[in-house]
């Protein structure tokens, strides 16, 4: 399964589309296998003081081969003065919740942090701070860094396929340097709707794939008619970038046959790599949301950002909100 998540990276090829149908059965593998997982809380009181609960749980480590990573595997578990820690075991999953009590304007640099395949690297990183920002306001920031190797989610495209994406642009801009500079567009902006912040297609095309389909077509669509914008400006009419968008997504959502893993590069990948590992990050405010890019629970209140690690493998992700002090 570890080496499955790193075969899926390297086949992703020619549209986000094509990874996201591939990632999504393994996500159905790799979720119900019982990978690690991580849920961090901030709970932020009115004089600018906050509390960090971050709750691990993972596989625990046994005797032999291990089939998924454990929890030691995949997180750098926060130790040191102020960290309270307490552990639970059930059903072969070890739970480590672990708590901190932070003053006013403090910051930490790295309580979640995910380690990388590579012996004593890592692969992702944090900073977060709670600091006053004007009369009765605070403010959350968090920012997650990746540190791993970069992104290979659309890198080295097969011939076809680049030959494939160039026969739906405009023959005055069907070169090959046209269609590698639209793929790495594309799969930058992808990323976001992939692997989130907000609903990751990724995990709803494990619970209803017809749903997740609908879901990409929406979500997709518009990201490549973004994509087609930011590369070719005004030489693409609205109109052409819509259709040429309609077409790519005709092509590998109307075919029962996407592109697959190849078991050769699955059977070559070795080594502890975590992989596609959830992440929730809630605040819990003092009183009102003044903004946020998060989504707010208006039943409780606090405001969440659901994604996976790799959601931060093309650019940092910012998860902020701006909050009223009672």
């Amino acid at each position: 399964m570890v080496a499955g998540a790193k075969a899926a990276r390297l086949v992703c090829r020619y549209t986000a589309m094509r990874c996201f149908a591939i990632l999504s059965a393994l996500a159905a593998v790799i979720l119900l296998s019982g990978c690690a997982r991580a849920r961090v809380t901030t709970r932020i009181q009115s004089d600018g003081s906050w509390t960090r609960t971050i709750a691990l749980t993972g596989q625990q480590k046994r005797d032999g081969v291990q089939a998924t990573p454990t929890l030691e595997d995949t997180f750098v578990v926060p130790t040191g003065p102020g960290w309270k820690s307490s552990e639970e075991t059930k059903d072969n999953n070890l739970s480590v919740t672990l708590e901190r009590s932070l003053s006013a304007g403090a910051t930490l640099d790295g309580d979640l942090s995910i380690k990388s395949s590579e012996p004593g690297k890592l692969r992702l990183v944090n900073h977060v701070a709670v600091k006053t920002v004007g009369p009765h306001r605070l403010e959350y920031r968090e920012t997650l860094h990746w540190t791993g190797p970069p992104s290979k989610l659309l890198s080295d495209i097969q011939p076809g396929n680049l030959a494939g994406l160039k026969s739906h642009l405009p023959k005055a801009l069907a070169t090959d340097t046209n269609a590698r500079a639209l793929v790495d567009k594309m799969a930058e902006l992808s990323v976001p709707v992939l692997f989130g912040p907000g609903d990751p297609l990724l995990a709803m095309g494990m619970l209803h794939p017809d749903l997740a389909l609908y879901r990409a077509n929406q979500r997709i669509g518009a990201v490549m008619v973004k994509a087609l914008e930011q590369q070719f400006g005004d030489k693409m009419q609205p109109a052409e970038r819509r259709e040429v968008a309609r077409q790519l997504i005709q092509e590998t959502f109307g075919s029962n046959t996407l592109a697959q893993p190849d078991p050769a590069v699955a059977a070559a990948a070795s080594g502890n790599d975590t992989g596609l590992t959830p992440l929730m990050f809630i605040v819990q405010p003092p009183g009102n949301v003044i903004s946020t890019n998060g989504e707010i629970d208006e039943f409780s209140g606090e405001i969440f950002w659901a994604l996976f690690e790799d959601a931060a493998s093309y650019n940092d992700v910012v998860m902020t909100a701006v909050l009223e002090t009672n």
